[in-house]
């Protein structure tokens, strides 16, 4: 990653945060996606620490030079200060970002470069949905590599503050991991054997960096079935959304897209378009104090578009 490259703040709109967000709170993805095009002006620090921790990391494996990836994941911490709501959250991602990936070197980084032959690094992919080859599914693989034993693995880099089993359980059941072997196996015409959760966790309540804990957990499997089901899943949600926008901008109401209550405090914390979400939005209305409209329409081509899909945190 290019030094004065920023870190991503959106999803693609064919990737699996896109479609998350639609299965989580349709009302959320139109105001975000939708006429409206709202997004809140400040990044989530989880997202920048992630984020820079991802480049950090991925920088290491490529270059084999832990000082150097240090320096660029505090460049790319500093490079999103001002998207930061506080000086204090800036400062201490500041501070717990080289702890933990320092940390992560000592305990995984050192060792992988000598008993994993790394095949790619932030490799892209792009897979056509079932019965719609002009519309793909979009990801990027944070690390894949092939063990001594000849088992292709895909390593899925997780940053926490929160819970090492919460994470790890999300990884196991989630299909955002369907999704990675999916991708990877069209990427590289093989199977691939697993998933590998790689955790690297710093609780929030920590009152020095030097409580990190890096956990790796055992082997996430994908059946064929699993992929070929949730292939077909993306492909009908795909269909579903294209239909909503378009009957929108045509004219309809929008409260096709629905809203999801328990979204708005899924996280134990308000979603940040809590308090204008029952505003009637539009591409003209007034844009809400602490957000920004983004340029541009949704248009139904976009599900289909290879747009960078590295989302912090994975």
């Amino acid at each position: 990653m290019a030094k004065d490259q920023k870190v991503q703040r959106s999803a693609s709109n064919s990737g699996y945060h896109f479609f998350n967000l639609y299965s989580c709170c349709e009302r959320k993805a139109y105001i975000h996606f939708g006429p409206p095009r709202l997004e809140y002006r400040f990044v989530a620090p989880a997202l920048v620490l992630g984020g820079a921790f991802h480049a950090g990391k991925a920088f290491f494996y490529e270059s084999r030079n832990e000082s150097k990836a240090l320096k660029l994941l505090e460049s790319e911490i500093k490079l999103q200060k001002s998207s930061l709501e506080s000086r204090d959250d800036y400062l201490a991602i500041l501070a717990r970002g080289p702890a933990m990936l320092a940390s992560w070197f000592a305990d995984w980084g050192r060792s992988d470069l000598k008993h994993l032959k790394i095949i790619g690094v932030e490799k892209a992919f792009k897979v056509a949905f079932p019965g719609r080859p002009s519309w793909f599914y979009t990801g990027r693989i944070d690390m894949i590599a092939e063990d001594k034993y000849g088992n292709l693995l895909v390593y899925e880099t997780k940053t926490s503050s929160w819970s090492i089993k919460s994470t790890l359980i999300n990884v196991i059941h989630g299909d955002q991991t369907t999704g990675y072997v999916w991708g990877a196996q069209k990427l590289y015409k093989r199977p691939i054997t697993a998933v590998i959760p790689d955790i690297t966790f710093l609780s929030s309540n920590a009152k020095t960096a030097d409580h990190v804990q890096n956990t790796r957990g055992e082997f996430v499997y994908r059946e064929q079935e699993d992929i070929d089901f949730f292939s077909r899943s993306m492909s009908q949600k795909a269909a579903e959304i294209s239909q909503k926008m378009k009957a929108v901008y045509s004219g309809h109401d929008p409260a096709i897209f629905s809203r999801n209550g328990y979204y708005c405090n899924a996280y134990n914390r308000p979603c940040e378009y809590a308090d204008i979400c029952r505003q009637d939005l539009g591409a003209s209305t007034k844009v809400p104090n602490g957000f920004i409209r983004k340029p541009g329409r949704f248009k139904p081509s976009e599900i289909g578009e290879e747009i960078n899909d590295n989302i912090a945190g994975g």
